[in-house]
């Protein structure tokens, strides 16, 4: 797991109702193989999904398989999303204690109104999230969601919360989003020159070992 060197409160403001509404259910290993859903969102890029439980007999068409790690069990969640990051309207980073970020999301009102179904029809079933078509989390679906607010504990490396940066006002900051967006931008550009910048000195670097390197 990647971790953070850009340590985020945990957050805890009066108001807005930041309790972990869907709250961790299962440790994850990542998903070999999971496919992704969907067009992914333009420059900055990021996915965010939360996928419902659904059932084998679904058929292939609508659910897929995942394997939780613990404990050790299969489960199949359906392909259409019940929210994804068009419906963010604002997010509050944090740091998480597997060493990589979590991300509370308050949602727009179609999302929110998704999330209210969702949650008064599906209690005790588990939700899953996805990150750029990986498993994040899953989560135990325990109360009626009305406030809009949801959170995905965990999964996301610090380019990701850049890009959401970058996006998405953050909480209880709203009036800061086009400096935040600024310098989201500028770390990305950074970010993504440093990873050009390696691979061009990996690629030189197998290529002089294939030079030196005696044929048989």
């Amino acid at each position: 797991m990647l971790r953070s060197e850009k340590r985020f409160p945990i957050p805890h403001v009066p108001g807005y109702g930041y309790t972990v509404n869907l709250p961790v259910l299962f440790a994850l290993l990542t998903a070999s193989g999971f496919p992704f859903f969907g067009a992914g969102s333009k420059d900055p890029q990021i996915s965010v999904r939360i996928h419902a439980e659904g059932l084998e007999r679904e058929g292939p068409s609508f659910v897929t398989p995942i394997d939780l790690s613990f404990p050790a069990k299969r489960v199949f969640i359906k392909k259409v999303a019940i929210v994804n990051e068009k419906d963010i309207a604002a997010i509050l980073p944090f740091s998480s204690a597997d060493g990589s970020l979590g991300c509370i999301f308050r949602l727009d009102r179609s999302g929110t109104d998704r999330v209210v179904e969702h949650t008064t029809s599906a209690r005790d079933t588990i939700v899953v999230a996805l990150i750029n078509g990986r498993v994040a989390a899953a989560m135990k679906v325990d109360k009626r969601i009305t406030d809009g607010i949801v959170t995905v504990p965990q999964g996301f490396t610090p380019d990701e919360i850049l890009s959401l940066q970058a996006m998405h006002p953050t909480m209880g900051k709203e009036k800061e989003f086009e400096s935040q967006k600024k310098d989201a931008r500028a770390s990305l550009a950074k970010a993504a020159k440093r990873q050009a910048q390696e691979s061009k000195e990996k690629a030189a670097a197998a290529k002089k070992k294939a030079k030196t390197t005696p044929s048989e």
